[in-house]
């Protein structure tokens, strides 16, 4: 039986909506669904850290970043070292694309919070008890709206002896130095004489310190000598910390024979400014007679434990850089070791960067990548071989 002509089309549309669009339905769906099925782009390492989990674990958190024409799409990553596992899901962080690279930074606070520096513009913390970082932009805001109520054009974090400070300035190009965790904040030229001023007096509680000197003498003509100093620094509970940078000189120096009763001796033949350490609350000074004096020495982390620390083996320019932990309790030498013999570090520890955790410190090298997870003496833990993910440039 022939169908009349007149039939063919609605019987033609029937055929496409009962037969034909449910099939192409789900493949269209599958097409318009959003790139977050598909695999995330991760771009390039820009900061981690280690960090250990309530179990004890240890565990790494990696910021990784990739760009687009409009967009910087950060996205953060936790590990578990031993178990070599993902935990939980990434986050992902997207902000308007910076004119300058920028890379992010992290810092762990000594309250167990993570801090992230993203693009010099944005500021997020972590708590101990969470696994996603918040914003603090908008709290930082209303918390000073006087000074930053009009927001913040750039962060910075505060040096070593400086672990609670964030460097601010204002869309107003104003410049401060904030401690969060006291809820301080201070022009930025006001900082030090605020901290030299404090009521050294009055306060009851002493902490002991580690850290380098310069060794500023008229005999010292060539490199950067230091030397390693143990103090007792006066504290307050609840202020922001400041360590000192001091100097030791020769007793023989011609500032200090002009006039020696401004100087406290220190030891054999060396002495050390009495203004210096009472403006820094210092109690009790001496030299660490286990650790001889070196050339360019820094403190590069710190645990309740051990020192971390490098410095150059000669004071030419092609020094050789070496890496040593100090016990912090027995002030005798744990570990050493020339960055020559750990390839890991690249270019010879050239741009090495070190964080602590309890059981020990974590290396990271050039081009931001994870290098080596050492323990308190020294013993690799993990090992990232950068080495093998880099090619180590030639001497041809």
């Amino acid at each position: 039986m022939s169908i009349p002509r007149r039939y063919w089309l609605p019987l033609g549309l029937g055929f496409v909506f009962f037969f034909v669009l449910p099939l192409l339905v789900p493949v269209t769906l599958k097409l318009l669904q959003p790139s977050a099925d598909k695999t995330e782009e991760l771009g390039e390492v820009e900061a981690s850290t280690i960090y250990q989990g309530e179990d004890g674990s240890l565990r790494m958190l990696r910021v990784m970043k990739h760009s687009t024409a409009q967009e910087d799409v950060f996205v953060l990553l936790s590990n578990d070292l031993q178990a070599k596992q993902l935990l939980g899901e990434p986050q992902r962080i997207v902000l308007p694309r910076a004119q300058v690279r920028r890379p992010a930074r992290l810092r762990s606070e000594a309250d167990g919070q993570l801090s992230l520096l993203l693009n010099d513009r944005h500021w997020w913390q972590r708590l101990p008890t969470q696994t996603a970082f918040e914003p603090m932009d908008a709290a930082l805001r209303q918390r000073f709206a006087a000074e930053l109520g009009t927001g913040v054009s750039k962060y910075d974090f505060g040096e070593l002896r400086e672990p609670g400070l964030l460097d601010v300035t204002s869309n107003t190009g104003d410049r401060y130095a904030l401690y969060w965790a006291s809820g301080e904040l201070y022009p930025w030229a006001e900082r030090l004489q605020r901290w030299q001023q404090r009521p050294w007096a009055q306060y009851a509680q002493t902490v002991t310190r580690i850290d380098y000197a310069d060794f500023d003498t008229d005999v010292a003509q060539y490199g950067m000598p230091m030397v390693l100093l143990q103090f007792a620094q006066k504290v307050r509970p609840g202020e922001f910390e400041r360590w000192p940078r001091l100097s030791v000189h020769s007793s023989a120096d011609k500032q200090v024979r002009a006039a020696p009763k401004l100087y406290q001796p220190l030891s054999d033949g060396f002495v050390v400014s009495r203004q210096a350490v009472r403006e820094a609350g210092i109690t009790k000074i001496a030299p660490v007679t286990s650790v001889p004096v070196q050339f360019s020495g820094e403190v590069l982390a710190r645990n309740a434990d051990r020192l971390l620390m490098r410095y150059d083996e000669t004071p030419s320019t092609a020094a050789e850089v070496v890496l040593q932990i100090v016990d912090v309790h027995s002030l005798q030498l744990v570990w050493r070791k020339s960055t020559r013999e750990i390839p890991q570090l690249l270019f010879d520890g050239e741009h090495l960067a070190a964080q602590a955790w309890p059981g020990g410190f974590y290396l990271s090298t050039g081009m931001n990548l994870p290098a080596l997870v050492i323990d308190n003496d020294g013993q690799t833990l993990y090992d990232f071989q950068p080495q093998k993910r880099l090619a180590l440039p030639t001497d041809d």
